[in-house]
């Protein structure tokens, strides 16, 4: 999430700077990704079971346990494969677009990255950093993956999606009863009275961060969808043809500005992170916090599986989006375009939606795999088959996926914290238009291409 939390996700500032610069600078002139697609001269000769990898890799922020995970599947993968290696380098949420928007202007560094799905995925490729995965693996594989939508233009899937990833709200069972409260709230009415119910019995409501700009960025995917009833609505908005500023589109800055005026934000919330607000729920210091799956399942580990309930975002708009769930792949593996050893990249990312994986990664981290073949038989708790059937329920979106990553930074992450540090609604949006406006008049070439797969 991107459900980033990271998603600190969503310090950014830096990183969004650079990757604005490297757009700006070595995106094609072309309405078309400029990456190879097919197998460039240079790799005809790549060889999958000799080589040398390196990838760089983020998931753990999403998903605790999943460095461990990977270095564990790299070893066997090298125990199988004794002619490849593979160099793993772990990478911050904070530089992760910054960094790679970097390394890409000067065509160096890692076989393998990571970058968040969708635009921070498609703006790459855009600019020619990215090889397209379906240039090396079969479609009989690649149709069993979950979530290849959000990476494709042109007809080519750019990246691999490894896991699917909801961010529900959770609350505290026990707290509910103390103060009164039967069940998860549903509407935004009924978390607002929910918050109040609980403030008088010396509760706090909510435990949340937004000094990093991530709780900002997961409302915004939660709430900001909910006056639409297509997502082609924002990208309409992102381009122009729409006004940015109608309420329809960044209206959701006063259910966030009501819920601090209510009392339902810890008072904290702007002077710590994400991770610090959630760790407030963990800690039974708070009865709400949204959370990613693998976050969800490890406090229930903490607080215990019978003391945690979870409900999707309350419904607050209108708009056929409004009850529809927060599911995306998140992160996503690719492989870049200057890699010498592609097929042998390819081969490994395959072996990663191997079944034995698959398994594995679940057993790690609790978050299911983004294949078709999962063996949904492993969901075995009453708390994992919720998160299941809310992940995939039918035309889940993450919202966010859909901003460029300069509009992302200065807009989305920037004006929630306007609203948290006690700006106005006012404000907020006018900060995020200027964003917009700003991202259309310094990346020409991102924009020509953003307002052609916008319009597929």
């Amino acid at each position: 999430m991107r459900i980033r939390s990271r998603k600190a996700i969503y310090g950014l500032a830096a990183g969004v700077a650079a990757v604005s610069l490297a757009l700006s600078g070595c995106t094609a002139s072309s309405d078309t990704p400029v990456a190879s697609t097919s197998p460039s001269a240079a790799t005809q000769g790549d060889d999958p079971e000799n080589a040398a990898l390196t990838y760089w890799y983020w998931g753990e922020s999403d998903a605790p346990g999943a460095n461990d995970w990977m270095k564990a599947r790299i070893a066997d993968y090298q125990t199988a494969h004794p002619g490849v290696t593979i160099n793993f380098v772990e990478q911050s949420t904070d530089t992760l677009i910054g960094a790679f928007s970097t390394t890409a202007q000067t065509k160096s560094g890692p076989d393998i990255a990571t970058q968040w799905a969708t635009i921070p995925v498609l703006s790459q490729a855009w600019a020619g950093a990215i090889a397209p995965i379906s240039d090396y693996v079969p479609a009989s594989e690649t149709d069993n993956w979950i979530g290849t939508q959000e990476n494709t233009d042109k007809g080519k899937i750019w990246g691999v999606p490894l896991y699917v990833i909801g961010i529900p709200l959770a609350y505290n069972k026990d707290l509910f009863t103390k103060a009164g409260i039967a069940n998860g709230p549903t509407t935004f009415d009924e978390l607002i009275s929910d918050c109040g119910a609980l403030k008088a019995a010396g509760i706090s409501p909510v435990g949340m961060g937004n000094k990093d700009g991530y709780f900002g960025a997961w409302f915004f995917s939660n709430f900001g969808k909910q006056q639409l009833d297509d997502v082609s609505e924002l990208k309409s908005a992102i381009v122009g043809t729409n006004n940015i500023a109608d309420p329809k589109y960044t209206g959701f800055y006063q259910a966030m500005y009501d819920m601090k005026q209510k009392g339902c934000l810890n008072d904290d919330i702007g002077s710590v992170t994400l991770d610090q607000g959630m760790a407030k729920f963990e800690q039974g210091k708070a009865a709400m916090a949204w959370g990613t799956d693998g976050l969800v399942t490890k406090w229930s580990k903490a607080l215990g599986a019978d003391k945690i309930g979870v409900v999707k975002t309350p419904v607050w708009g209108t708009g056929k989006l409004a009850s529809v769930y927060n599911t995306t792949q998140s992160s996503t593996a690719f492989i870049t375009s200057w890699s010498q050893h592609p097929k042998a990249a390819a081969q490994f990312l395959t072996f990663l939606h191997s079944p034995e994986n698959q398994a594995s990664w679940y057993a790690a981290t609790g978050i299911f795999p983004a294949d078709t073949r999962f063996d949904q038989t492993a969901i075995q708790t009453d708390l994992a088959k919720q998160l299941w059937a809310f992940d995939s329920s039918p035309g889940a979106v993450w919202l966010e996926n859909y901003l460029p990553p300069s509009v992302d930074g200065d807009g989305d992450l920037a004006a929630g914290q306007v609203i948290t540090s006690g700006g106005s609604v006012a404000d907020a949006v006018s900060t995020f238009q200027k964003a917009v406006e700003k991202w259309r008049a310094t990346n020409t070439d991102e924009v020509k291409n953003y307002t052609a797969w916008a319009g597929q």
